[in-house]
């Protein structure tokens, strides 16, 4: 406990560290962050024992940055694939979610090979298929990456393994599941995704099946289900002892072409993730990608800080690169993806895992934007008052009650968090209202606010 918390205070006095004193306006540099010491995760993860975040087995708390890779089993040779493993691990990505199946039972992967010898029947596994999943589980491995795979894709739409699964039946899901297991075992870095982009209706018990299979053999590597949009994991398998922590799945109010124009915004499906009885760790396991629809890198950030501080333990970026088309690796240099690099710098500068969010909007008294919109501006504070982060959509300025943050000197801090630049706001008492004005108007922000003074 006193190890941690002396990691904890260090981990603050590197947030407000001399490092901050910068001219107030420093040139902009190239959008490519510094190379930080990489520390590998002693897999299977594993839920922190107040079930707030994943940790390692060393119980180091584990920030998951994860890309949405989906099809890469399907499309990519090994060494593609290792291309795109070593990418995603430059830009600090720890995490990729794939399908472990091709998207249709007819199709096959990159060296003609199909899933199950007989097609669409889940008691014929076709031992070549399997072995070139090791060997991609094998790469992520040396670059210390967890790979999330989903052992049968769902699918919105009646479409992909839907009624392939309901054929199957119970029994030889569950047979399906105890494979998976039993042949990917000595891969401690797999996390399980059930589901996929829809809620069970008639395939609950083949889900659960598969699921039980899975934990009937390796019951420490952690599972979760992907849900349809605008729901979480524990919405539609809240009970299930398999379920180790959730997902959750949204997009933004008035997104055209999903099923409800009312789509809750990212912070508002976390915060009510967070608030739920018992409590489970959750991440933001899809929402908009950047390429497709109107999606755009600031769209990226605002998904991710709005997930984190509203109780999120991590989050999964997206664009097209999860079909892997024609031009994949043009994709994979895709502005947002950078700046996933930034998000993950700087949050693991802060005790990250020990954040709260602030859900009586006490701290901001104006400029907090409207609750429900895309400019809302959310609040994480940690649990003795001594920081607080603010994620500003729109740069603007806010007047805060600097008597919400503990301590005799407090300091403001910004964050482009496109650059990872940082500018000091100011120092002030925690008294009264204090007006706080981004560097420039023109693109989003991160507050740090902070006690710098004795305790």
């Amino acid at each position: 406990m006193m190890l941690r918390l002396l990691l904890t205070f260090l981990a603050c006095l590197m947030c407000f560290s001399g490092t901050f004193a910068q001219k107030k306006r420093r040139k902009t540099a190239a959008r490519t962050p510094r190379q930080a010491q990489v520390i590998f995760a002693d897999f299977p993860l594993k839920v922190s024992k107040n079930n707030a975040y994943l940790t390692d087995q060393a119980n180091r708390p584990f920030l998951m940055n994860a890309d949405a890779g989906w099809l890469l089993l399907q499309k990519l040779t090994i060494e593609e694939a290792r291309y795109y493993l070593n990418n995603r691990k430059a830009k600090y990505f720890n995490t990729v979610f794939l399908q472990l199946l091709p998207t249709e039972p007819d199709q096959k992967n990159a060296y003609g090979e199909v899933p199950f010898l007989k097609q669409g029947d889940f008691s014929t596994p076709n031992e070549k298929y399997f072995n070139y999943v090791e060997e991609v589980l094998k790469a992520a491995n040396r670059l210390g990456m967890a790979v999330a795979l989903v052992p049968a894709w769902l699918g919105c739409c009646r479409t992909n393994w839907y009624d392939v699964q309901y054929q199957n039946g119970v029994e030889k899901c569950q047979r399906y599941g105890q494979y998976l297991a039993t042949r990917l075992k000595a891969h401690k870095n797999i996390v399980w995704i059930m589901g996929g982009d829809r809620d069970p209706l008639r395939e609950e018990s083949v889900q659960r099946a598969i699921a039980e299979g899975i934990k009937s053999i390796t019951p420490t590597q952690p599972m979760t289900y992907h849900a349809a949009s605008s729901h979480s994991s524990t919405d539609v398998f809240g009970s299930e002892n398999w379920l180790d922590f959730s997902m959750v799945y949204t997009y933004f109010r008035g997104k055209q072409g999903v099923w409800t124009p009312e789509m809750p915004q990212v912070y508002e499906v976390a915060k009510k993730e967070y608030q739920k009885i018992p409590r489970k760790a959750f991440i933001l396991g899809e929402s908009q990608y950047e390429d497709e629809n109107v999606g755009n890198d600031q769209m990226m950030r605002r998904q991710v800080y709005w997930a984190m501080l509203s109780g999120g333990a991590g989050h999964c970026y997206g664009s097209s690169l999860w079909a892997f088309p024609a031009n994949w690796r043009r994709v994979l240099n895709l502005s947002g993806a950078t700046d996933m690099a930034f998000f993950h710098r700087i949050f693991t500068r802060l005790p990250w895992e020990l954040l709260r969010p602030e859900l009586k909007n006490e701290l901001i008294v104006a400029g907090q934007g409207t609750y429900g919109s895309d400019d809302y501006a959310p609040v994480a504070t940690l649990p003795n008052s001594r920081l607080a982060v603010v994620y500003l959509p729109v740069g603007r300025t806010i007047q805060i009650d600097a008597s919400k943050i503990k301590g005799s000197s407090i300091r403001a801090l910004w964050i482009n968090p496109s650059t990872d630049k940082r500018w000091i706001g100011g120092y002030f008492k925690p008294t009264g209202i204090r007006d706080l004005t981004p560097p420039s108007l023109g693109n989003d922000w991160i507050l740090l606010l902070g006690n710098v003074g004795k305790k």
